[in-house]
């Protein structure tokens, strides 16, 4: 029996020891996987930039691990792309989306590859994360934002998820093809889920809680009333901010024009106004 291939996709800055206990992590489920003869996998991660030998370090430790070099102008979302770009040359079966600081629990790997199969791998599987206290922080959702609650046995339909874990088969690849570079950080993952809807294509929890990812908690900047005006709308504009083209272009894919146009001046609301 031919061996399916599956490409992880990863995008690091300056997290150094995060990635190689990630990817630790990663290569004793995908060892262990590739020894049963069922499948092969490659590891395509975008560097962008990082200034702590993040890089270095990877080559140094996993080897095998291709490394495409960004200038610290990608961020997330356009890092996954150019990792994507490389991947798709050799034509893989799957894609797997893997955030640097989401810590894979035994098993994950081969549950996502096991519903895949179940689903006849024409569908978008999302893992699940928990926080160190036990919270689910990341995973599939519901169409404004609900987290899932994954069942403990089979996949539970969802409309959009957050990047940390999902499998992606080549079959929507095929028909969706990589993340929309409009986007610079945020937003590619929920568009994802969106276009996805649109082709009418399967979208779906993944059985169980796979990983563990603390949340990102906190006031942003934008909305923090000690810094000056000037500070909150420079905060809000960045790429990890919600930079307002991305965020107009991702409410109006989403949720149509007027919602989009009410979205824009709440947030903007938010950063003249803001409040603790």
């Amino acid at each position: 029996m031919e061996r399916k291939s599956v490409a992880v996709l990863m995008t690091v800055h300056n997290r150094k020891s995060s990635t190689l206990e990630c990817l630790s992590l990663l290569g004793r489920q995908t060892d262990a996987l590739s020894r049963e003869g069922k499948y092969v996998f490659s590891v395509y991660l975008t560097d962008d930039g990082s200034t702590d030998g993040t890089a270095d370090a990877v080559a140094e430790h996993f080897p095998e691990v291709r490394i495409i070099r960004g200038d610290g102008s990608l961020f997330w979302n356009r890092g996954m792309c150019a990792a994507w770009d490389e991947a798709a040359k050799s034509s893989p079966d799957f894609y797997l989306w893997l955030n640097d600081d989401t810590m894979l629990k035994p098993g994950a790997v081969a549950l996502l590859l096991e519903t895949s199969t179940y689903l006849g791998h024409r569908a978008i599987i999302a893992g699940t994360a928990e926080d160190s206290s036990g919270r689910l922080s990341y995973g599939g959702r519901t169409r404004y934002g609900r987290i899932v609650t994954p069942d403990s046995m089979i996949p539970e339909a969802c409309d959009i998820f957050n990047g940390n874990l999902v499998l992606v088969p080549d079959y929507v690849y095929r028909r969706l093809g990589t993340l929309d570079r409009v986007y610079s950080h945020g937003f590619g993952d929920f568009d994802y889920g969106v276009r996805a809807a649109k082709k009418d294509l399967t979208v779906v929890v993944a059985p169980g809680v796979l990983a563990e990812c603390d949340r990102n908690e906190g006031l942003p900047r934008w909305r923090d009333p000690e810094f000056s005006l000037k500070a909150r709308y420079a905060a809000i504009m960045s790429p990890k901010g919600r930079p307002f083209k991305e965020q107009f272009i991702y409410d109006f894919r989403a949720y149509g024009l007027f919602h989009a146009i009410f979205h824009f001046l709440s947030l903007n609301l938010k950063v003249l106004f803001p409040v603790k």
